[in-house]
Formats: C-alpha cells, sequence, structure tokens
C-alpha cells in the first residue's frame, strides 16, 4: 500500500479539520522528527475549557502527502506575503480550511507545525 493511499491528504485534512471544528478544537499541532510524525489537538477557550488530545501519529513517509499539501499552502501564502494559509478539504461543504501558522525548528530534523484555526 502506498502513502498516498495510507494517508490520502484531502480525506485526512477534511476529517481532521471536521473533528477539530466539532469539539471546538483551535490549534492542530503537528510534530515531526525522522521518526515519527504526530498530530494533536489543543483547545484554549474560556467558553469550552483547555483541552489537549493526541490524535494520530505515523511514519514521515507514510504521512508526507499531508504535511506536504499542509506546507505547499503555507508556501503559497508566504510567497504573497499573508499570514493565513488555504488548505483544500475536498470531503467538506467548505472546499478549503483557512489557518494561520507558527513553525518552530529544534535541530536535527526535529520541528512542530502549529496550524491556529
Amino acid at each position: 500500500m502506498s502513502s498516498k493511499q495510507k494517508y490520502p491528504a484531502g480525506a485526512f485534512l477534511s476529517a481532521l479539520f471536521l473533528y477539530a471544528h466539532d469539539f471546538n478544537y483551535n490549534h492542530l499541532v503537528f510534530e515531526v522528527n525522522r521518526f515519527k510524525v504526530t498530530v494533536n489537538l489543543v483547545r484554549r477557550s474560556k467558553a469550552y475549557g483547555n483541552a489537549d488530545l493526541f490524535y494520530t501519529s505515523a511514519d514521515p513517509k507514510d504521512f508526507a502527502p499531508v504535511l506536504s499539501a499542509v506546507n505547499q499552502a503555507i508556501e503559497e501564502a508566504e510567497l504573497v506575503g499573508s499570514l493565513q494559509a488555504k488548505v483544500a478539504t475536498p470531503d467538506l461543504e467548505r472546499p478549503e480550511q483557512i489557518f494561520q501558522f507558527k513553525l518552530r525548528e529544534f535541530g536535527h530534523g526535529k520541528y512542530q507545525l502549529d496550524l491556529s484555526l
């Protein structure tokens, strides 16, 4: 099974954004190193309370289509000088989701990407 079949970017991002929206999470946090990608949902809200939720983890090679789609959206936003990026979510009523982003690099191939919804 190829990585595109395991984690198709559009379907995975659609499910991730839908879950975050339904449960009022306002940050998607991708932590990446050479061995593993983890996705956590974070809620910081006075109305709904604070919460951290582990969503999934995967091999970076298998998860590459998802990271590639997010990185491409961020690169396009940076080219036009925007602080907001758009990623395709074909399985949702709104076919694009808008997010702000913050990248933290820790060296040795480890970084954290925080998408703020």
